[in-house]
């Protein structure tokens, strides 16, 4: 288990199940978070809350003011957390049936159950991939869902590049800089990017949608922890690859755009936010064009941004 985020659960093997998922990130926060759970039917709840929801895949979110807590609702099945002001306890309901599919309810609802307490303790989201290249510089890719993230990713690993998250990342202020810490967790790729990279095996994921792959199994190694001093926007276009580069203003734009989480809790936003523009600030920044020609030279993304 995490040296930083407890589980108890009256249900053993949910607990266990839970105690392996949390252990498995390798996410050590620097101050103790837990996650208390209750396995059993949810009784209709009409607590009046009159905020307006913040809505994600599968997710509705509720926070602050007035009652200042973080209610999340998970719209797959019968789950809910509610994290009081301040407290670094999730309180977590969930209903037999959502353990039907606890893939998807790890991947949703309890990931962004864990977002939340993480913010409790300095680490602020944001989705993005992280590595390290050959000569010891530390990159950050964010972008959303379809922007490449996994399969560049994917590539930089088969060239020995170290790679930590190709999705999941949080920020974190360490000295004068900004750090960013990686969830271990496969890089999930689609079948055409799979078939690009001419990759065999992998573990079946979402649902045997998607194929993954530790970036050990494809040649490169695990980058838990990186600070960043190229912080790319990834997009997929064109015939060639091209990067431009970009003022910190403008990167900082679209690292709110991917870091939805910034909108919520006034008590934190600020802080998510200087942290936004710290990374923005210390970090080279490029708009990358992600073209078929990348797989077929290895050093074009470090001669495009040398």
């Amino acid at each position: 288990m995490s040296a930083g985020i407890s589980i108890s659960c009256g249900k053993a093997a949910v607990g266990r199940w839970l105690e392996e998922w949390i252990s498995s990130m390798r996410l050590v926060p620097p101050a103790p978070l837990a996650i208390a759970v209750h396995v059993g039917s949810i009784a209709p709840q009409d607590d009046g809350d009159a905020r307006t929801p913040f809505l994600q895949p599968q997710l509705e979110i509720r926070s602050g003011p007035p009652q200042g807590d973080v209610r999340i609702r998970w719209l797959a099945g019968p789950a809910r957390a509610l994290i009081a002001p301040g407290g670094h306890t999730a309180q977590v309901e969930i209903g037999p049936e959502a353990l039907a599919d606890r893939e998807r309810l790890a991947q949703s609802f309890l990931t962004a159950v864990l977002i939340f307490l993480l913010r409790r303790a300095g680490w602020h989201h944001v989705h993005a991939a992280i590595a390290r290249d050959p000569s010891g510089r530390d990159w950050l890719f964010a972008g959303n869902a379809q922007s490449g993230k996994s399969t560049t990713a994917a590539l930089l690993a088969t060239w020995g590049w170290a790679v930590g998250s190709d999705d999941i990342t949080f920020l974190v202020r360490e000295g004068g800089s900004v750090e960013a810490v990686a969830q271990r967790a496969p890089i999930a790729l689609r079948p055409d990017a799979f078939a690009l990279l001419g990759l065999s095996g992998g573990t079946a994921a979402r649902g045997g949608r998607k194929a993954a792959f530790f970036p050990e199994e494809l040649g490169g190694s695990w980058a838990a922890r990186v600070a960043p001093r190229i912080l790319i926007l990834p997009r997929v276009a064109g015939d060639v690859t091209r990067a431009e580069p970009v003022r910190p203003r403008e990167a900082l734009v679209e690292l709110v755009r991917w870091s939805a989480w910034v909108a919520l809790e006034p008590a934190l936003a600020q802080e998510h936010l200087d942290l936004l523009n710290a990374l923005a600030c210390q970090a080279r920044c490029y708009r990358l064009a992600l073209a078929p020609d990348l797989f077929a030279r290895r050093d074009l993304m470090m001669e495009l941004v040398p």
